[in-house]
């Protein structure tokens, strides 16, 4: 059994798609995108969307973070259909492998119309 780590991350609620800032208790500063060390697989085990507006969240992830300009593939969607919150909880979590400690991942958001939107993502390294 890994660490569970907790990020969370927000819209900045003036523009309709970007990428989140995530932020968690074991950072010093927001990041843009969460880089997996060598040999490790990060598990995403649950993740909680809410918000006032539609909002799409995309799971995106990187085989090079290292880069200028990595190449980000989506790798799954939770969408949020209106104002609320919705909660999801993996029996299986979605595995993200690092085979050189450059891999790395990140969440973008796409939204009809700009608002506020926020996302927890529950994530075990091991």
């Amino acid at each position: 059994m890994g660490e569970l780590i907790t990020f969370i991350g927000s819209t900045d609620g003036t523009s309709t798609t970007g990428v989140v800032s995530l932020d968690s208790d074991i950072l010093y500063s927001q990041v843009q995108y969460v880089r997996i060390p060598r040999g490790m697989v990060a598990k995403i085990w649950f993740k909680k969307v809410s918000g006032d507006v539609e909002t799409d969240f995309i799971l995106q992830y990187s085989n090079d973070v290292t880069v200028s300009t990595p190449t980000w593939k989506d790798i799954q969607v939770e969408k949020l259909p209106s104002s609320g919150e919705i909660s999801i909880e993996k029996r299986r979590p979605e595995i993200l492998r690092s085979f050189t400690g450059r891999e790395g991942f990140r969440v973008t958001w796409s939204q009809p119309t700009a608002g506020l939107a926020h996302i927890e993502l529950g994530v075990e390294f091991e």
